[in-house]
């Protein structure tokens, strides 16, 4: 009988952690997000109130979520889309490791850097469109390529987080979604790039506000 309690009682532990717990999980993880875009409205309602952009179109990059924002010069916002990032965490960069080659930097220096820039599209090496963030520190937010075994296409389709992390520290967007938006409201007149820190406070880069 002893056993019997022992093993029913186990059972109804199993059945109260999948009926309870699992749907707090993701009822947290949904507020997290849904915080996470509000943080980012508030900063581009910021951008447009300070005219920071000066009428242009911008972009907000929110690495924490791996998610881009991409606004007209009111500051409407057109459309948002998964990133992948430089694969170590972190906000800064020094400058002499983006002039070296690609082959030389360090995992823990492939940083996607925090800031304020003012973008344009131009071309790569390999002249393909790209929207140049920062020409000289080889920054800029481009469609995805395939790279041998990186599972570039599959990181963007999924929906984890963790895994959006592999560039040596250039934004890749979705192709379409670099086509629809980016190379339309970009084309036409240079833009704003803002990418917010992970590590840093934010209050650090609130460039406007200095």
């Amino acid at each position: 009988m002893f056993l019997y309690r022992a093993i029913f009682g186990i059972y109804i532990l199993f059945l109260f952690n999948n009926v309870c717990f699992s749907p707090c999980s993701v009822e947290a993880t949904e507020n997290y997000n849904r915080n996470a875009a509000w943080q980012v409205r508030e900063f581009a309602e910021m951008v447009t109130k300070k005219n920071d952009n000066k009428q242009r179109p911008f972009i907000v990059v929110d690495k924490k979520q791996a998610t881009i924002y991409v606004y007209d010069a009111d500051g409407v916002l057109l459309g948002k889309a998964p990133v992948l990032l430089g694969m170590a965490v972190g906000d800064e960069l020094p400058i002499e490791i983006a002039r070296r080659p690609l082959s030389q930097i360090k995992p823990s220096y492939r940083i996607t850097p925090a800031g304020r820039y003012i973008a344009e599209i131009g071309r790569d090496t390999h002249g393909q469109e790209v929207l140049w963030v920062d020409f000289s520190g080889n920054l800029a937010i481009h469609p995805v390529i395939n790279v041998p075994k990186q599972r570039r296409l599959e990181r963007l389709k999924s929906q984890a987080i963790d895994d959006n992390r592999i560039s040596w520290g250039c934004i890749n967007v979705p192709k379409m979604f670099f086509k629809k938006y980016i190379g339309v409201y970009f084309s036409r007149t240079k833009g704003m790039v803002y990418i917010l820190p992970e590590v840093e406070s934010i209050n650090k880069y609130l460039w406007f506000e200095k």
